[in-house]
């Protein structure tokens, strides 16, 4: 029987060959996107089964090299910890090699003094889960750190149902409450940290005393002295209080980091290039656009935005409830077709008319409407705007952009009517959802669906996301009540 190395060494062989003639063809570069998203998808899967063989084989290096043992796998091959072997054996930084090791810690299982069988991991269902390749070491971090941190105050069977439930969501199975079981798309690992940190808040709801005892002795704040025309400001905030400093922030800097397109030639500049290139590949620098302050000046500057408005006082920016009025101007015509262009008041810049709707989605709109003549056709606000509170609890339940996958927090997001305004969709909270900058704007344009379904939104994706073409629910997971045998 071949070994699990000889049918590695096979798959090497046959891997290198593979990437050799794809390289040596020029191949990835002509391929249909349907053929790069299975490229990434099918190389993700490979390499999370990889990972799990690399968790069992550090096991392996864990026992064999106990502090009890005469000979020690890692003495044998001159290394002293067994992180240092598995870094140098798998050609892997130090802190990739400590998170394999970390993961084999927590998924090692021991063997019975009576009959040498094994006994189950301390996390089994999720062990379960990265032998059949569903999760990797990044996600099996992300599902087991929470819980991790109040493994003194969470009980046995308490950590082995919460197992339970992240292995589920690992390998992409929902279960009804009828008894059902369906199978979906597997989560990234930020999915299964969310959903663990909720499940260690429900189960250890006093497990932040201790750790907010520890920050209320550490607070400070210094100013020292000033030295080359600057003062040092450290310190150590406590929790809500670093919030709050952050969301006034945010309120103040641009949550989209891009800078704005050239408007002669299309190129796009970012904050933090000197240089860029054109859609021909020909460099293009041009200071003009850019603003050139690093993020940290601009963090500076918002910062002195706040003090100075709070010594004013009433006079910080609005973030959330009540946006920023943008103005733009479009004919009745264009208007009532939904074509032609707006013009953006305080900036001359021109954008599509659905553009300008779309960004009225998420905030008020204040239209100067004229007539074909110049005339002014009419003058008014909308109301369509989502207010502080509805605000609030819109993020209470999404927690940020509700699309899969994507990390921005619910600071930095629109609220998006699933039904248009336009046709009728109330400014109310079941016709609400977070979406980040990028994917309100450009929602219409992609493969992702929205709808409401009794005040939760849901999520249908694209064919590489979902085969099966199915809505799921969107937002924070909830923990599910433990299931209760006969």
């Amino acid at each position: 029987m071949n070994s699990i190395v000889t049918h590695l060494e096979d798959l090497d062989r046959s891997l290198a060959e593979a990437s050799r003639d794809a390289f040596g063809r020029e191949e990835i570069p002509d391929l249909a996107d349907a053929e790069i998203a299975a490229l990434l998808e099918l190389s993700g899967s490979i390499h999370k089964r990889i990972e799990g063989l690399q968790v069992e084989a550090a096991v392996q290096v864990l026992e064999r090299s106990a502090p009890m043992r005469d000979d020690k796998l890692t003495a044998k091959y001159g290394w002293s910890r067994p992180v240092d072997l598995v870094r140098v054996l798998t050609r892997s930084e130090t802190r990739d090699a400590n998170r394999v090791m970390k993961v084999a810690r927590l998924l090692s299982r021991a063997r019975g003094i009576s009959n040498g069988e094994f006994l189950p991991a301390r996390y089994p269902a999720l062990r379960e889960a990265m032998v059949t390749g569903s999760v990797g070491v990044a996600g099996l971090l992300a599902a087991m750190e929470p819980l991790e941190q109040s493994r003194r105050r969470i009980l046995d069977d308490e950590r082995l149902e919460a197992d339970r439930q992240l292995a589920d969501v690992a390998r992409g199975i929902s279960r009804s409450a009828d008894g059902g079981v369906s199978i979906g798309p597997l989560p990234t690992p930020e999915d299964l940290r969310i959903l663990s940190q909720v499940l260690a808040a429900y189960l250890d709801p006093d497990g932040a005393e201790p750790s907010d005892e520890i920050g209320a002795r550490a607070r400070s704040l210094t100013l020292g002295r000033e030295r080359d025309g600057s003062v040092p400001l450290r310190g150590n905030l406590l929790p809500e209080v670093a919030g709050q400093l952050k969301l006034l922030l945010d309120s103040i800097l641009n949550p989209r980091v891009d800078g704005p397109d050239d408007p002669t030639t299309g190129v796009h500049f970012t904050e933090s290039a000197d240089e860029e290139t054109t859609p021909n590949g020909d460099p293009h620098t041009d200071s003009m656009y850019l603003d050139q302050r690093t993020r940290t000046q601009k963090m500076h500057d918002a910062f002195a935005m706040i003090i100075n408005g709070a010594a004013r006082a009433g006079e910080f920016p609005q973030i959330g409830g009540a946006s920023p009025t943008l103005v733009v101007t479009v004919s009745a015509e264009d208007y009532a077709a939904g074509s032609g262009w707006a013009t953006v008041l305080n900036t001359g810049d021109r954008i599509p008319s659905r553009v300008a709707a779309q960004t009225g989605c998420s905030g008020g709109i204040q239209r100067v409407l004229f007539d074909e003549n110049g005339r002014i056709a009419a003058l008014g606000t909308s109301a369509r705007i989502f207010n502080a509170l509805q605000r609030r609890a819109i993020t209470l339940r999404d927690g940020g952009c509700i699309i899969p996958g994507c990390t921005v927090p619910a600071s930095w997001c629109e609220i998006h009517h699933v039904t248009e305004h336009a046709d009728g969709g109330p400014t109310h909270t079941d016709n609400g959802a977070l979406l980040c900058w990028w994917h309100h704007r450009n929602l219409h344009l992609s493969e992702w669906r929205i709808r409401m379904n009794r005040g939760v939104p849901e999520i249908r994706g694209p064919l590489w996301w979902d085969r099966e073409q199915r809505w799921h629910p969107a937002g924070l997971p909830r923990p599910r009540a433990r299931e209760r045998a006969g």
